[in-house]
């Protein structure tokens, strides 16, 4: 142990800010004062939840962390693919992002305690001391975006493993929402430049659904959001507060599958190397729901 304190209180709070950001509804209004004790109980099961995730970083490293603290949420991962995963070198790994718990289900598979995620901004994570250290912001900042650009490409060069969600947005889970495939096509430029930059990088490709249920991706609670984007971080929102409320009661079984390890010349062809990674990523999402669909019969049409 290290003996950093995390605030508890503080984090409680910033969970029902982001609760209320969820709703659509100002964190500084009458609304967030009068109505943020209703989430009292499970932000506050969430931030003891983020301290003890914190302590097994600092104690068994982060995979391991991830692994403890998925158990809150999922009852089982199904894997496919990924043998062939190297314990250290550089290596990226770019996902879709159905969100939820995806990035702590591809590290509990990856065994890289030295892995790093480019992720939103989320004031969350950012007040856990230990676990911080393998997250790296993104912000509206143009100037900020491109120093965590920087920095993931200096891991890379170091011999990290960098994990990525091109799409930079939460994506529809492939379990639950037929369009999935198409988000793949929004993917960014970043992954060709980070390839460029540090041409020794292995890319790994993972796809990962099962981690939204149907039952709060169709509840008639998103109908509060108009976006698709807005209804699925309300379904996600709304999923957790529900795990947290009744420990056990709703408990997921994701899938993930990892194609095999590539390297920047097994890239290069009569595509563009972004344009060859993305038709790769559809290749392997469709190899994957035609493995899960028999598990996952709940797909709706778009």
């Amino acid at each position: 142990m290290t003996g950093i304190e995390v605030d508890v209180q503080l984090l409680k709070e910033v969970m029902i800010d982001e609760v209320f950001k969820a709703l659509g509804v100002s964190t500084a209004g009458w609304a967030r004062r009068r109505l943020g004790p209703i989430f009292a109980t499970a932000t506050e099961r969430f931030a003891r939840l983020g301290v003890g995730f914190d302590q097994q970083v600092a104690e068994f490293g982060f995979c391991r962390a991830a692994q403890w603290v998925l158990t809150n949420f999922v009852r089982e991962v199904t894997t496919a693919g990924g043998e062939d995963i190297p314990d250290r070198g550089s290596l990226l790994v770019v996902s879709n992002h159905p969100g939820t718990y995806d990035a702590l289900v591809i590290a509990s598979r990856l065994r890289r305690d030295d892995l790093k995620i480019i992720i939103g901004d989320i004031p969350f994570l950012c007040n856990l001391p230990r676990a911080k250290q393998h997250f790296l912001s993104l912000t509206e900042d143009m100037h900020m975006r491109m120093g965590v650009v920087r920095t993931g490409i200096r891991h890379l060069l170091e011999g990290g493993a960098l994990l990525v969600f091109p799409s930079g947005r939460i994506d529809p889970d492939p379990a639950v929402w037929s369009e999935a495939p198409r988000h793949l096509e929004s993917w960014s430029p970043s992954v060709e430049l980070f390839l460029r930059k540090v041409p020794q990088t292995r890319l790994l490709i993972t796809m990962v659904s099962g981690v939204l249920s149907a039952k709060w991706a169709r509840s008639p609670i998103t109908w509060l959001r108009k976006e698709g984007l807005d209804r699925r971080r309300l379904a996600e929102f709304s999923q957790v507060i529900q795990q947290l409320l009744s420990p056990g009661r709703l408990l997921l079984s994701p899938s993930i599958s990892f194609a095999p390890l590539m390297t920047t010349a097994d890239l290069y062809g009569g595509e563009g190397l972004l344009q060859t990674v993305v038709s790769r990523a559809q290749s392997l999402l469709s190899k994957h729901m035609a493995w899960v669909m028999p598990k996952q019969s709940n797909v709706t049409p778009p």
